[in-house]
């Protein structure tokens, strides 16, 4: 069955300069997303407690919720960054996420 959610893109940029776009469905989890572009992203329990997921991002206020009070404890400082847990990311909008070519943020 074909998913007719209006389409999102995410832009991913890497530390070398390098860019790449993927589309996304409205409300897609990030993470899901990633790994199914078969972007370069380490994760373990999806469900945002091992933090192993988590990217710096640019995203603004209408393409994803704000950060849970859950997700900006198990984030710390990091929080105050630009950082977020892929996992716990529901896409409505366009974003970037900025990765190193090892899969981390």
């Amino acid at each position: 069955m074909e998913d007719k959610r209006p389409q999102q893109f995410a832009g991913i940029a890497w530390e070398n300069g390098r860019q790449h776009s993927i589309a996304m469905a409205d409300g897609e989890n990030l993470l899901m997303a990633l790994v199914r572009a078969q972007m370069p992203i380490d994760f373990f329990c999806t469900t945002g407690k091992c933090r192993t997921c988590m990217v710096r991002a640019n995203i603004p206020a209408d393409s994803a919720p704000a950060p849970s009070a859950t997700e900006q404890y198990r984030l710390g400082d990091a929080a105050q960054k630009g950082y977020r847990l892929a996992c716990q990311v529901y896409v409505s909008g366009p974003l970037t996420v900025f990765l190193d070519s090892s899969g981390s943020a």
